[in-house]
Protein backbone atom coordinates (compact mmCIF):
# COMPACT_ATOMS: atom_id res chain seq x y z
CA UNK A 1 0.00 0.00 0.00
CA UNK A 2 2.81 2.38 0.92
CA UNK A 3 4.51 1.53 -2.35
CA UNK A 4 1.48 2.60 -4.27
CA UNK A 5 1.41 5.93 -2.39
CA UNK A 6 5.10 6.55 -3.09
CA UNK A 7 4.53 5.95 -6.79
CA UNK A 8 1.55 8.28 -6.76
CA UNK A 9 3.52 11.04 -5.02
CA UNK A 10 6.43 10.60 -7.40
CA UNK A 11 4.14 10.81 -10.39
CA UNK A 12 2.50 13.97 -9.06
CA UNK A 13 5.88 15.58 -8.42
CA UNK A 14 7.11 14.77 -11.91
CA UNK A 15 3.95 16.12 -13.51
CA UNK A 16 4.17 19.43 -11.57
CA UNK A 17 7.66 20.36 -12.85
CA UNK A 18 6.86 20.42 -16.56
CA UNK A 19 3.80 22.58 -15.91
CA UNK A 20 5.94 25.28 -14.28
CA UNK A 21 8.48 25.13 -17.12
CA UNK A 22 5.67 25.47 -19.66
CA UNK A 23 4.30 28.56 -17.94
CA UNK A 24 7.77 30.20 -17.81
CA UNK A 25 8.36 29.50 -21.48
CA UNK A 26 5.04 31.04 -22.39
CA UNK A 27 5.79 34.22 -20.47
CA UNK A 28 9.24 34.53 -22.04
CA UNK A 29 7.92 34.29 -25.60
CA UNK A 30 5.02 36.74 -25.17
CA UNK A 31 7.18 39.81 -24.30
CA UNK A 32 9.20 39.92 -27.56
CA UNK A 33 5.98 39.58 -29.58
CA UNK A 34 4.46 42.58 -27.79
CA UNK A 35 7.63 44.63 -28.32
CA UNK A 36 7.76 43.73 -32.03
CA UNK A 37 4.15 44.80 -32.40
CA UNK A 38 4.89 48.29 -31.04
CA UNK A 39 7.86 48.70 -33.35
CA UNK A 40 5.79 47.51 -36.32
CA UNK A 41 2.97 49.96 -35.67
CA UNK A 42 5.46 52.77 -35.02
CA UNK A 43 7.24 52.23 -38.35
CA UNK A 44 3.97 52.14 -40.25
CA UNK A 45 2.77 55.35 -38.58
CA UNK A 46 6.12 57.03 -39.32
CA UNK A 47 5.85 55.97 -42.96
CA UNK A 48 2.36 57.43 -43.33
CA UNK A 49 3.43 60.67 -41.62
CA UNK A 50 6.37 61.05 -44.00
CA UNK A 51 4.00 60.63 -46.95
CA UNK A 52 1.57 63.20 -45.52
CA UNK A 53 4.40 65.70 -44.98
CA UNK A 54 5.57 65.27 -48.58
CA UNK A 55 2.00 65.87 -49.79
CA UNK A 56 1.70 68.93 -47.54
CA UNK A 57 4.87 70.40 -49.08
CA UNK A 58 3.38 69.96 -52.53
CA UNK A 59 0.12 71.63 -51.53
CA UNK A 60 1.93 74.47 -49.76
CA UNK A 61 4.28 75.32 -52.66
CA UNK A 62 2.33 74.04 -55.64
CA UNK A 63 4.02 71.73 -58.14
CA UNK A 64 4.17 74.47 -60.78
CA UNK A 65 5.86 76.95 -58.45
CA UNK A 66 8.07 74.71 -56.37
CA UNK A 67 11.84 74.91 -56.71
CA UNK A 68 14.13 72.00 -57.55
CA UNK A 69 14.90 71.70 -53.84
CA UNK A 70 11.16 71.46 -53.10
CA UNK A 71 10.77 68.69 -55.69
CA UNK A 72 13.69 66.68 -54.34
CA UNK A 73 12.60 67.08 -50.71
CA UNK A 74 8.99 66.03 -51.41
CA UNK A 75 10.02 62.95 -53.44
CA UNK A 76 12.66 62.02 -50.86
CA UNK A 77 10.12 62.17 -48.01
CA UNK A 78 7.66 60.05 -50.00
CA UNK A 79 10.34 57.38 -50.59
CA UNK A 80 11.38 57.47 -46.94
CA UNK A 81 7.75 56.95 -45.94
CA UNK A 82 7.38 53.98 -48.28
CA UNK A 83 10.61 52.45 -46.94
CA UNK A 84 9.59 52.87 -43.30
CA UNK A 85 6.15 51.40 -43.95
CA UNK A 86 7.60 48.24 -45.51
CA UNK A 87 10.45 47.90 -43.05
CA UNK A 88 7.95 46.70 -40.44
CA UNK A 89 7.39 43.55 -42.51
CA UNK A 90 11.12 43.17 -43.01
CA UNK A 91 11.65 43.07 -39.23
CA UNK A 92 9.04 40.32 -38.92
CA UNK A 93 10.52 38.47 -41.89
CA UNK A 94 7.20 38.69 -43.70
CA UNK A 95 8.28 40.90 -46.61
CA UNK A 96 6.52 39.99 -49.84
CA UNK A 97 6.90 41.27 -53.39
CA UNK A 98 3.15 41.68 -53.71
CA UNK A 99 2.91 43.99 -50.71
CA UNK A 100 5.95 45.99 -51.84
CA UNK A 101 4.30 46.52 -55.22
CA UNK A 102 0.92 47.43 -53.72
CA UNK A 103 2.35 49.94 -51.23
CA UNK A 104 4.52 51.45 -53.98
CA UNK A 105 1.42 51.93 -56.16
CA UNK A 106 -0.50 53.38 -53.20
CA UNK A 107 2.20 55.83 -52.11
CA UNK A 108 3.03 56.92 -55.67
CA UNK A 109 -0.67 57.19 -56.55
CA UNK A 110 -1.41 59.53 -53.65
CA UNK A 111 1.71 61.56 -54.45
CA UNK A 112 0.78 61.94 -58.13
CA UNK A 113 -2.83 62.76 -57.25
CA UNK A 114 -1.57 65.56 -55.02
CA UNK A 115 0.60 66.90 -57.86
CA UNK A 116 -2.34 66.92 -60.26
CA UNK A 117 -4.51 68.58 -57.64
CA UNK A 118 -2.05 71.41 -57.05
CA UNK A 119 -1.75 72.00 -60.79
CA UNK A 120 -5.52 72.46 -61.07
CA UNK A 121 -5.52 74.58 -57.91
CA UNK A 122 -2.89 76.92 -59.37
CA UNK A 123 -4.21 77.03 -62.91
CA UNK A 124 -6.72 79.80 -62.32
CA UNK A 125 -4.91 81.58 -59.50
CA UNK A 126 -3.38 85.00 -59.15
CA UNK A 127 0.19 86.25 -59.38
CA UNK A 128 1.71 86.20 -55.91
CA UNK A 129 4.99 87.39 -54.39
CA UNK A 130 7.51 84.61 -53.87
CA UNK A 131 10.41 86.56 -52.32
CA UNK A 132 11.88 90.01 -51.71
CA UNK A 133 15.66 90.13 -51.35
CA UNK A 134 18.08 93.01 -50.86
CA UNK A 135 21.05 93.20 -53.22
CA UNK A 136 23.48 95.37 -51.29
CA UNK A 137 26.10 95.27 -54.04
CA UNK A 138 23.79 96.69 -56.71
CA UNK A 139 21.70 98.68 -54.20
CA UNK A 140 18.41 97.24 -55.40
CA UNK A 141 15.69 94.87 -54.32
CA UNK A 142 15.18 91.63 -56.25
CA UNK A 143 11.59 90.44 -56.53
CA UNK A 144 10.29 87.01 -57.57
CA UNK A 145 6.71 86.13 -58.41
CA UNK A 146 4.81 83.00 -59.38
CA UNK A 147 1.52 82.58 -61.15
CA UNK A 148 -0.27 81.08 -64.16
CA UNK A 149 1.70 81.17 -67.41
CA UNK A 150 1.03 84.26 -69.52
CA UNK A 151 -0.86 86.19 -66.83
CA UNK A 152 -0.17 89.95 -66.83
CA UNK A 153 0.54 91.74 -63.59
CA UNK A 154 1.57 95.10 -62.18
CA UNK A 155 4.10 95.41 -59.37
CA UNK A 156 3.97 98.53 -57.20
CA UNK A 157 6.15 99.94 -54.45
CA UNK A 158 4.13 101.76 -51.82
CA UNK A 159 5.76 104.18 -49.38
CA UNK A 160 3.49 105.08 -46.48
CA UNK A 161 0.59 103.83 -48.57
CA UNK A 162 1.38 105.91 -51.67
CA UNK A 163 2.57 104.37 -54.96
CA UNK A 164 6.14 105.54 -55.66
CA UNK A 165 7.06 103.00 -58.35
CA UNK A 166 5.12 100.87 -60.81
CA UNK A 167 6.07 98.24 -63.41
CA UNK A 168 4.01 96.03 -65.73
CA UNK A 169 5.08 92.55 -66.74
CA UNK A 170 3.87 89.04 -67.61
CA UNK A 171 4.49 85.61 -66.11
CA UNK A 172 6.77 83.42 -68.22
CA UNK A 173 5.89 79.72 -67.88
CA UNK A 174 5.15 79.91 -64.13
CA UNK A 175 7.48 82.58 -62.75
CA UNK A 176 8.40 86.25 -62.97
CA UNK A 177 11.16 88.41 -61.57
CA UNK A 178 12.05 92.07 -61.42
CA UNK A 179 14.72 94.28 -59.79
CA UNK A 180 14.16 97.83 -58.58
CA UNK A 181 16.94 100.31 -57.70
CA UNK A 182 16.51 101.56 -54.15
CA UNK A 183 16.87 105.21 -55.16
CA UNK A 184 13.68 104.88 -57.24
CA UNK A 185 11.58 105.00 -54.07
CA UNK A 186 13.90 105.72 -51.11
CA UNK A 187 12.28 107.91 -48.43
CA UNK A 188 14.51 107.30 -45.41
CA UNK A 189 15.05 104.53 -42.88
CA UNK A 190 12.06 102.37 -42.09
CA UNK A 191 13.07 102.16 -38.40
CA UNK A 192 15.04 104.26 -35.92
CA UNK A 193 17.58 102.87 -33.47
CA UNK A 194 14.79 101.96 -31.05
CA UNK A 195 13.06 99.93 -33.82
CA UNK A 196 10.16 102.35 -34.01
CA UNK A 197 8.61 102.63 -37.48
CA UNK A 198 9.50 105.78 -39.40
CA UNK A 199 8.56 104.88 -42.98
CA UNK A 200 6.43 101.96 -44.17
CA UNK A 201 7.59 100.14 -47.33
CA UNK A 202 5.37 97.64 -49.13
CA UNK A 203 5.41 95.63 -52.37
CA UNK A 204 2.03 95.04 -54.03
CA UNK A 205 1.30 92.91 -57.09
CA UNK A 206 -2.00 93.30 -58.94
CA UNK A 207 -3.24 90.68 -61.42
CA UNK A 208 -6.48 89.38 -62.90
CA UNK A 209 -6.72 86.71 -60.20
CA UNK A 210 -6.36 89.13 -57.29
CA UNK A 211 -3.85 91.16 -55.27
CA UNK A 212 -0.93 90.25 -53.04
CA UNK A 213 1.18 92.51 -50.82
CA UNK A 214 4.20 92.13 -48.53
CA UNK A 215 5.97 94.61 -46.24
CA UNK A 216 9.76 94.80 -46.54
CA UNK A 217 10.61 97.25 -43.75
CA UNK A 218 13.15 94.82 -42.33
CA UNK A 219 15.62 95.49 -45.18
CA UNK A 220 15.05 99.23 -45.57
CA UNK A 221 17.52 100.49 -42.96
CA UNK A 222 20.21 102.02 -45.14
CA UNK A 223 21.13 105.50 -43.91
CA UNK A 224 23.80 105.93 -41.21
CA UNK A 225 23.59 109.24 -39.38
CA UNK A 226 25.89 108.92 -36.36
CA UNK A 227 29.60 108.27 -35.86
CA UNK A 228 31.29 108.07 -32.45
CA UNK A 229 34.93 107.56 -31.48
CA UNK A 230 36.53 106.10 -28.36
CA UNK A 231 40.23 106.04 -27.52
CA UNK A 232 42.67 104.23 -25.29
CA UNK A 233 45.71 106.16 -24.10
CA UNK A 234 49.02 104.42 -24.73
CA UNK A 235 52.13 105.06 -22.67
CA UNK A 236 55.43 103.61 -21.50
CA UNK A 237 55.84 102.85 -17.79
CA UNK A 238 59.61 102.39 -17.83
CA UNK A 239 60.50 104.94 -15.20
CA UNK A 240 58.38 108.07 -15.61
CA UNK A 241 55.09 107.77 -17.50
CA UNK A 242 55.49 108.88 -21.10
CA UNK A 243 52.52 108.89 -23.50
CA UNK A 244 53.16 107.41 -26.95
CA UNK A 245 49.82 107.78 -28.70
CA UNK A 246 46.24 106.53 -28.75
CA UNK A 247 44.33 103.52 -29.98
CA UNK A 248 41.17 104.73 -31.76
CA UNK A 249 37.96 102.81 -32.52
CA UNK A 250 34.93 104.10 -34.38
CA UNK A 251 31.28 103.04 -34.58
CA UNK A 252 28.88 104.15 -37.31
CA UNK A 253 25.15 103.56 -37.45
CA UNK A 254 21.70 104.96 -36.67
CA UNK A 255 21.76 107.28 -33.69
CA UNK A 256 18.26 108.75 -33.95
CA UNK A 257 16.78 109.44 -31.47
CA UNK A 258 18.71 108.40 -28.37
CA UNK A 259 22.43 107.83 -29.09
CA UNK A 260 24.67 110.05 -26.97
CA UNK A 261 28.40 110.49 -26.58
CA UNK A 262 30.10 110.41 -23.20
CA UNK A 263 33.62 109.42 -22.19
CA UNK A 264 35.14 109.04 -18.75
CA UNK A 265 38.35 107.59 -17.33
CA UNK A 266 39.48 106.23 -20.71
CA UNK A 267 36.15 104.45 -21.33
CA UNK A 268 33.13 105.18 -23.50
CA UNK A 269 30.17 105.67 -21.17
CA UNK A 270 27.51 106.94 -23.55
CA UNK A 271 24.79 105.22 -25.63
CA UNK A 272 26.05 103.77 -28.89
CA UNK A 273 24.18 104.07 -32.20
CA UNK A 274 22.74 100.93 -33.79
CA UNK A 275 25.21 99.50 -36.34
CA UNK A 276 23.72 98.64 -39.74
CA UNK A 277 24.82 96.83 -42.89
CA UNK A 278 24.86 99.48 -45.61
CA UNK A 279 27.14 101.42 -47.96
CA UNK A 280 28.90 104.65 -46.99
CA UNK A 281 32.23 106.44 -46.96
CA UNK A 282 33.48 108.06 -43.76
CA UNK A 283 36.33 110.41 -42.98
CA UNK A 284 37.60 110.90 -39.42
CA UNK A 285 39.34 114.20 -38.67
CA UNK A 286 41.07 114.99 -35.37
CA UNK A 287 40.89 118.67 -34.47
CA UNK A 288 42.08 120.86 -31.63
CA UNK A 289 39.92 123.90 -31.70
CA UNK A 290 39.66 124.85 -35.36
CA UNK A 291 43.06 123.39 -36.25
CA UNK A 292 43.28 120.00 -37.96
CA UNK A 293 45.64 117.81 -35.97
CA UNK A 294 45.28 114.69 -38.11
CA UNK A 295 42.96 113.29 -40.79
CA UNK A 296 42.52 109.57 -41.39
CA UNK A 297 42.19 108.11 -44.87
CA UNK A 298 38.58 107.86 -45.99
CA UNK A 299 37.02 104.48 -45.28
CA UNK A 300 34.59 102.92 -47.75
CA UNK A 301 32.01 100.45 -46.45
CA UNK A 302 30.31 97.77 -48.52
CA UNK A 303 27.39 96.49 -46.44
CA UNK A 304 29.28 97.59 -43.34
CA UNK A 305 32.55 95.81 -44.20
CA UNK A 306 35.53 98.12 -44.58
CA UNK A 307 38.96 97.80 -46.11
CA UNK A 308 41.69 100.44 -45.82
CA UNK A 309 41.46 102.09 -49.23
CA UNK A 310 44.74 103.57 -50.41
CA UNK A 311 46.77 104.09 -53.56
CA UNK A 312 44.15 104.75 -56.23
CA UNK A 313 41.52 102.47 -54.74
CA UNK A 314 43.61 99.33 -54.27
CA UNK A 315 42.34 97.26 -51.35
CA UNK A 316 44.75 97.05 -48.44
CA UNK A 317 44.34 95.44 -45.00
CA UNK A 318 40.91 94.62 -43.64
CA UNK A 319 39.68 97.26 -41.18
CA UNK A 320 36.61 95.74 -39.62
CA UNK A 321 32.92 94.92 -39.52
CA UNK A 322 31.18 98.21 -38.85
CA UNK A 323 27.82 96.50 -39.29
CA UNK A 324 28.44 94.71 -36.00
CA UNK A 325 30.21 96.92 -33.42
CA UNK A 326 33.15 99.24 -32.83
CA UNK A 327 36.03 98.75 -35.25
CA UNK A 328 39.67 99.89 -34.79
CA UNK A 329 40.95 102.65 -37.05
CA UNK A 330 44.14 102.13 -39.06
CA UNK A 331 46.63 104.64 -37.62
CA UNK A 332 50.16 105.72 -38.37
CA UNK A 333 51.67 102.78 -36.47
CA UNK A 334 49.44 99.79 -37.09
CA UNK A 335 46.20 100.55 -35.27
CA UNK A 336 47.96 103.19 -33.15
CA UNK A 337 47.95 106.91 -33.85
CA UNK A 338 51.38 108.07 -32.72
CA UNK A 339 51.63 111.07 -30.44
CA UNK A 340 53.85 113.03 -32.81
CA UNK A 341 51.28 112.67 -35.60
CA UNK A 342 48.42 114.47 -33.86
CA UNK A 343 49.19 115.81 -30.39
CA UNK A 344 49.16 119.59 -30.06
CA UNK A 345 49.37 119.88 -26.28
CA UNK A 346 46.89 119.30 -23.48
CA UNK A 347 43.31 120.26 -24.08
CA UNK A 348 40.10 119.22 -25.83
CA UNK A 349 40.22 117.33 -29.12
CA UNK A 350 37.25 116.85 -31.44
CA UNK A 351 37.04 113.60 -33.42
CA UNK A 352 34.81 114.70 -36.28
CA UNK A 353 33.16 111.99 -38.40
CA UNK A 354 31.80 112.83 -41.85
CA UNK A 355 29.46 110.12 -43.21
CA UNK A 356 28.53 110.18 -46.89
CA UNK A 357 25.74 107.66 -47.50
CA UNK A 358 25.39 105.98 -50.87
CA UNK A 359 21.64 106.03 -50.25
CA UNK A 360 20.61 109.07 -48.25
CA UNK A 361 22.22 112.25 -46.97
CA UNK A 362 25.63 113.33 -45.67
CA UNK A 363 26.06 113.76 -41.92
CA UNK A 364 28.86 115.40 -39.90
CA UNK A 365 29.05 114.24 -36.28
CA UNK A 366 31.26 116.25 -33.91
CA UNK A 367 29.94 114.69 -30.72
CA UNK A 368 33.17 112.87 -29.87
CA UNK A 369 35.14 115.42 -27.84
CA UNK A 370 37.88 114.15 -25.54
CA UNK A 371 40.30 116.01 -23.30
CA UNK A 372 43.88 114.82 -22.68
CA UNK A 373 46.19 115.73 -19.78
CA UNK A 374 49.43 114.23 -20.98
CA UNK A 375 51.83 117.10 -20.35
CA UNK A 376 50.49 117.85 -16.88
CA UNK A 377 50.56 114.14 -15.97
CA UNK A 378 54.14 113.72 -17.18
CA UNK A 379 55.45 116.98 -15.73
CA UNK A 380 53.72 116.86 -12.37
CA UNK A 381 53.35 113.13 -11.95
CA UNK A 382 49.54 113.34 -12.18
CA UNK A 383 47.29 110.49 -13.23
CA UNK A 384 44.25 112.13 -14.83
CA UNK A 385 42.77 109.94 -17.57
CA UNK A 386 41.15 111.13 -20.76
CA UNK A 387 37.59 112.33 -20.32
CA UNK A 388 34.80 113.99 -22.30
CA UNK A 389 35.30 117.73 -22.73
Amino acid sequence: MSGLLDKANKTAGESDAPKEATIDATMDTEEPLQLDSKITVGLQVAGVLALLISMFLLIQNGWLYATLTDYILAIFLMLIGWTLFNSSDYLQQELSKAKIALTAIGFAGLFIATIVGTIFMNAGGAVTISSIDLDGVENEIDLKFFGPSGMSYTVEVLVDGEVQYSHDSEIEIDRGKHSIPLDEFWAGNSYNMNEQTLVDYEIKVVSEGGNDSVSFNNIMIREADTGFVKVTELYDTDGNKEYTGIWVAMIIGIGTPSASFDFNNNFFTGTTPMPIATDWSATLTVKKGTSVAYQYDTLVANEGEVFDMKHDGAQFPYVGEFFFDWAPMPGTNGDQLDRDDFYMGDGCYTFEVEIVNVLGETFVDSSSQIEFFWESNEGGGGDESATAC
